[in-house]
């Protein structure tokens, strides 16, 4: 039960990232569109701030989710939460404040495009740099502590892990899947702002941020495969068949991401309307969960114990 909760827990942290990291950028794009779309300009507009309100909005649930998924009654999370010196905790939060502030401040900046994108391109960069590969690492070393020699995990020895295969392939992942989810939020935050025909999304911004969202989900699968033949051969057997749930969720992940892929192709070939819309982000957020199931089940199957700690090598940090 703990791990169902835990899992599901994992499988919001994530759809709220990934509106918060690529948020900004659809919200930034809506409103440089809007400044050329004449009788539609102010639909556009409302749905740019609805966007980044979102984006906002996730990035508080994303943190506060994260943190109580660190308050698991688990001996890996918490042997894999001292192996990090206390100023990498500072760093994370200031981070996150950072990455609030620049995303409120794009409304504010609304009209000034150069600004706006600019502090768009900054949350999402920052958001996208620090987090994933850092999450994967903590992410590893919580299901087997021997994934990693190293004691303490100051930044070299952190950026020397980020390179890793299973990390690396993960990274890429999540910033295709943040791409797919908020590009699809985006186009749903239009359609919930428009209060008449008249405001109703265009053909054009439809087909462009589809678009944007096929094209991310689409490239997911090869990454995927990626990430599966960068994964131990423990997780690999778990997700071919050892493990019945990192099976299921392999497999109903990929079979859902048919269905978005479907929904997305279909409104960016001009064909939109709500429901197609609303279809996309259910189907998305059903994938995100199967795949959630698949990863922290196909760790479960490489755990190992956690190494002893050094408490005096932590206090020198």
């Amino acid at each position: 039960m703990l791990e169902t909760a835990t899992t599901l827990l994992l499988a919001i942290h994530l759809l709220a990232m990934n509106v918060a990291s690529a948020g900004p950028l659809a919200g930034a794009w809506l409103a440089t569109r809007s400044r050329r779309a004449g009788d539609r300009s102010h639909a556009l507009d409302r749905g740019a701030r609805k966007t980044f309100g979102w984006s906002l909005a996730c990035l508080a649930i994303g943190a506060l989710v994260g943190g109580i998924m660190l308050l698991a009654p688990s001996a890996g999370v918490r042997a894999a939460l001292a192996r990090f010196p206390a100023d990498a905790y500072w760093f994370a939060g200031s981070e996150l404040l950072f990455s609030a502030a620049c995303i409120a401040a794009c409304v504010k900046l609304i009209h000034r495009p150069k600004l706006m994108w600019l502090l768009a391109a900054a949350t999402a960069t920052n958001l996208l740099y620090h987090f994933p590969p850092l999450m994967a690492v903590f992410g590893e070393l919580a299901a087997n502590g021997d994934w990693a020699a190293d004691a303490v995990l100051d930044r070299p020895t952190l950026r020397r892990l980020w390179l890793r295969p299973e990390v690396l392939s993960l990274w890429v992942h999540f910033a295709l899947a943040s791409i797919a989810v908020a590009f699809a939020a985006a186009l749903a935050a239009c359609h919930r702002v428009a209060t008449s025909a008249a405001e109703s999304v265009d053909a054009g911004t439809a087909r462009r941020l589809a678009g944007c969202a096929l094209a991310a989900t689409v490239l997911q699968i090869p990454v995927g495969i990626w990430l599966l033949l960068a994964s131990d051969q423990a997780s690999q057997q778990a997700m071919m068949g050892g493990s019945w749930p990192a099976t299921i969720g392999l497999a109903g992940g990929v079979w859902v991401a048919l269905g978005v892929m479907q929904s997305l192709a279909t409104i960016a070939w001009g064909d939109d309307d709500r429901r197609q819309t609303f279809r996309a982000c259910v189907l998305l957020t059903i994938t995100v969960v199967f795949m959630s199931f698949a990863l922290r089940s196909s760790r479960s199957a490489n755990a190992g114990p956690a190494p002893a700690i050094d408490a005096t090598a932590g206090d020198a940090q």
